[in-house]
């Protein structure tokens, strides 16, 4: 069991109080706000791993910067597309559907990929960030988009939130030791228990026509993939020996 750390749960509350009403009124204004705070957020998100990855290798890579141009490219087409999922956002999904499987795969390896070529981890990049952004533009957009944006943030810090609180004071057995040692799956259950709990409140506080039992399944596969976006994101950091993407 390790030691609650009060100081640890103040900085990720003053994380979300600080950052939280910035990504409520971006989504509450939606259509351009919204798209300049996810363009702000991949490029923030593509500078810590271009970062970690020229002080791994001890070098600039300046082709780098092509992901910040498609990244912008990708997004930029979505948003002035017709909001709607017609046949072409499809793509998206079964490209970001063949990304998820390939992380997956990793994490199952234990292994990140053709880490050493410049050129694969730009074209990662753009497509574990870019790419994946791509979605909660596309979510935004639909009707009642607010609300299902909101749902997910809810779901995802509850997640976090619950996880925390339980796995730091609680937590004995490692979820994935040799890739993040201080996960638990306690800690894990704590995740699964807080996103279940906090779906099925969202959804009744949004109106949205889940049963129960709906609201308890897709909450828990936000926290599953949650959670599994976290471990892969420890392989990556692992990998490039870095001990965080950033103070961000």
């Amino acid at each position: 069991m390790r030691s609650f750390n009060p100081a640890k749960l103040l900085q990720r509350s003053l994380t979300i109080a600080v950052y939280g009403p910035v990504v409520l009124l971006a989504l509450y204004f939606g259509e351009l706000a919204f798209f300049i705070a996810v363009l702000l957020t991949v490029f923030v998100s593509l500078q810590e791993m271009y970062n970690m990855y020229n002080i791994r290798f001890k070098k600039n890579h300046d082709s780098f910067y092509y992901g910040y141009l498609f990244s912008t490219l990708l997004l930029l087409a979505v948003y002035m597309q017709e909001t709607s999922y017609a046949w072409e956002n499809y793509l998206f999904l079964v490209l970001s559907t063949l990304i998820i499987c390939f992380l997956i795969y990793e994490l199952g390896k234990k292994k990140i990929y053709f880490l050493s070529s410049p050129l694969c981890y730009l074209i990662r990049s753009i497509l574990y960030i870019g790419l994946m952004y791509v979605h909660i533009i596309l979510l935004r957009a639909r009707p009642q988009g607010l609300e299902y944006c909101l749902y997910i943030c809810a779901v995802v810090w509850a997640n976090d939130v619950f996880a925390f609180l339980i796995g730091i004071p609680f937590g004995r057995r490692r979820l994935a030791p040799e890739i993040s040692p201080q996960k638990s799956i306690e800690g894990a259950a704590g995740g699964l228990l807080g996103a279940a709990l906090f779906s099925v409140l969202a959804a009744m506080f949004f109106g949205f026509a889940f049963s129960l039992r709906q609201a308890v399944i897709l909450g828990l596969a936000i926290s599953i993939f949650a959670q599994l976006g976290d471990l892969i994101e420890s392989l990556l950091k692992r990998a490039l020996l870095a001990k965080d993407f950033g103070k961000l």
